[in-house]
């Protein structure tokens, strides 16, 4: 029997989210649309944790789809399965760790028109919590989108899908998040590229489409993924997309000037001065420092 078609499918990746995860599908299944309108699609990417129990516990409910993966693949090839899956007009996605209100799908729909294809909402910090620095870095106004106003056009690098909606027919021209990717990060800017490349100034951002992200963090665990990134990823993306090598920073990867500024003398004078004076700036930079000391070791810049 064919899929009956809805307006929206909703892909959330899960991996060992057992502590977020049943208020994540509580708050999908609370939207102000009609459970006939939207379609949502978990996937577990073989959680060693009690993820996969908690999501099968909501398999009844009539808009629930629940996919489980037989090893760990990766959040691409988790995305790319939901999409699958799916056959709704509209994709938005999510992932397992966040938490969203009541008009979330609602409210991405009034900003798409002809020229928009993708919108990008926001993600917060939750209530009530003490940030740590790397924490208030990573909800900060310093980053990414957030520097943009609502509904104002944001270039393809800041364009990530971990809260965002995007017409069907983007993915079946531009194709499917890279499963090639499988370390952490540069998935979603592989794909913003291919997109930009056939939709410039298609993506914009949306401060009423938030989520809260409640994924905790210290610095050590950030600069680890962001090594990771460096090392792995980067490299691909670079490979990938020659023409936007200064969008990804690369001439401070080899650079004179990038060897002298991320030098590990002064990258250790500022971890030092961050325990004292934990300013937003010198977090940036040690978060910088880890993926340009992931580039340089990895083989492919060997």
């Amino acid at each position: 029997m064919d899929k009956i078609k809805k307006n929206i499918d909703v892909i959330i990746s899960c991996y060992n989210v057992e502590e977020t995860i049943e208020d994540c599908i509580k708050s999908l299944c609370n939207q102000s649309l009609s459970k006939n309108e939207y379609n949502c699609y978990f996937i577990n990417d073989y959680s060693s944790d009690s993820t996969g129990l908690i999501l099968n516990g909501y398999k009844c409910i009539e808009n629930i789809n629940v996919i489980h993966h037989k090893d760990n693949k990766g959040l691409a090839t988790a995305r790319n399965s939901g999409i699958k899956a799916g056959n709704s007009k509209m994709i938005a996605f999510l992932d397992g760790d966040m938490v969203v209100n009541k008009n979330w799908l609602k409210s991405f729909l009034p900003y798409f028109n002809e020229s928009v294809v993708a919108v990008m909402g926001d993600n917060i910090a939750p209530q009530n919590i003490s940030l740590n620095p790397v924490e208030k870095y990573y909800f900060g106004n310093l980053r990414g989108a957030r520097k943009y106003k609502d509904g104002e056009r944001i270039p393809f690098q800041y364009m990530l899908f971990g809260n965002a909606m995007l017409k069907r027919t983007i993915m079946q021209e531009c194709g499917y998040f890279d499963e090639s990717m499988k370390k952490y990060g540069g998935e979603d800017t592989d794909l913003s590229a291919r997109i930009w490349a056939k939709y410039p100034k298609g993506f914009v951002f949306s401060k009423n489409s938030d989520s809260v992200h409640h994924h905790r963090r210290n610095l050590n665990e950030f600069c680890n993924s962001m090594y990771t990134y460096g090392k792995y990823n980067l490299p691909l993306l670079i490979e990938k997309h020659p023409h936007y090598k200064k969008k990804f920073a690369t001439d401070w990867i080899f650079s004179f000037k990038g060897r002298l500024l991320f030098s590990s003398p002064l990258k250790n004078l500022i971890s030092l001065i961050i325990k004292i004076y934990p300013f937003q700036i010198l977090i940036r930079y040690i978060v910088a420092d880890a993926v340009f000391r992931g580039a340089r070791s990895s083989e492919m810049f060997g």
